[in-house]
């Protein structure tokens, strides 16, 4: 993370920015009295692939299936350096290529923040070694999420709802 943005913040990891309607820094909050407050702030979503297209959807207690990974985007910190920090800290891989999804406006599902999209391919074989615990991931194919959401919407999180109704998770 770029500390030189905010040189006298101490312990950045528990500070986002918050942002205007148009998504421009206004000022330095803690995390959670910008989440109590629900103010606009800036979050990112890794959605991770394998080489044949299949999506990896992670488990979350209390919120259901959802993107592979997600994280509030610390102040200082890019949208992009939060997803490669996801890429590295959750799946094990540095360097990857992220591929740019788009990126979703404030809303009640996301809790307010501006969420950046990003995928990353793994190959099948190791995308398959990460969902083999079938009680916290799984591999599907477009068409099986498509399904998902809407025969049992209630089984993903609110903001994967929503972004499989938006088309933001389509291969590309």
């Amino acid at each position: 993370m770029d500390q030189s943005l905010y040189p006298g913040l101490k312990n950045a990891a528990s500070f986002l920015e918050v942002v205007d309607g148009r998504n421009a820094p206004l000022c330095i909050m803690a995390e959670k009295d910008v989440l109590r407050q629900r103010l606009r702030h800036r979050a990112t979503a890794l959605l991770i692939r394998d080489s044949t297209g299949r999506a990896l959807l992670s488990f979350r207690e209390g919120q259901g299936w959802g993107f592979s990974s997600f994280a509030m985007v610390r102040a200082g910190q890019s949208f992009e350096e939060c997803a490669r920090d996801m890429l590295q800290e959750d799946w094990g891989e540095q360097g990857g290529r992220l591929l740019s999804l788009g990126l979703c406006p404030p809303c009640r599902e996301s809790r307010q923040a501006f969420v950046a999209l990003f995928e990353a391919r793994l190959p099948a074989a190791l995308a398959a070694q990460k969902a083999l615990d079938p009680d916290r991931s799984m591999l599907l194919d477009y068409d099986e999420l498509k399904g998902l959401g809407s025969h049992f919407g209630d089984l993903l999180s609110p903001f994967m709802r929503v972004a499989v109704q938006g088309g933001y998770v389509r291969p590309r």
